[in-house]
């Protein structure tokens, strides 16, 4: 039994009964191993309930997991930081720059530009 499936982003996918696919995954493994990595959707229902991937498609999957759960956690640790910050003692660029000791004119992150030579303090 097959049947198609609208996913939220629009597009349509073949959903394969779960015997079916579970007697083709040797089938499906060697379409894999050919260059075909297109997903297998399967499930008793027409709702998808599992999909088979490639090995690769996976750990691909698995990296931009961590990397979104990463951007999660920094997000999150910004909105605290603003949460219980006191805005009267934020600093404009200008004025980091400065505390650093650095050009905001700048394109690159270089000291300002002193006049003194040989890194000497004037006297």
């Amino acid at each position: 039994m097959e049947a198609l499936y609208d996913l939220p982003n629009g597009d349509r996918v073949r959903v394969i009964d779960t015997p079916t696919v579970a007697q083709a995954l040797g089938r499906v493994l060697e379409l894999f191993r050919s260059g075909n990595t297109e997903p297998v959707f399967f499930g008793d229902h027409p709702r998808p309930e599992g999909v088979v991937i490639t090995f690769d498609q996976w750990a691909e999957y698995e990296t931009l997991k961590e990397d979104a759960e990463g951007d999660r956690r920094r997000e999150e640790l910004v909105r605290q930081r603003l949460a219980n910050d006191d805005p009267t003692q934020w600093e404009t660029y200008e004025q980091m720059m400065d505390r650093y000791g650095l050009d905001p004119d700048s394109d690159e992150l270089k000291p300002k530009n002193t006049g003194d030579k040989g890194g000497e303090q004037p006297t």
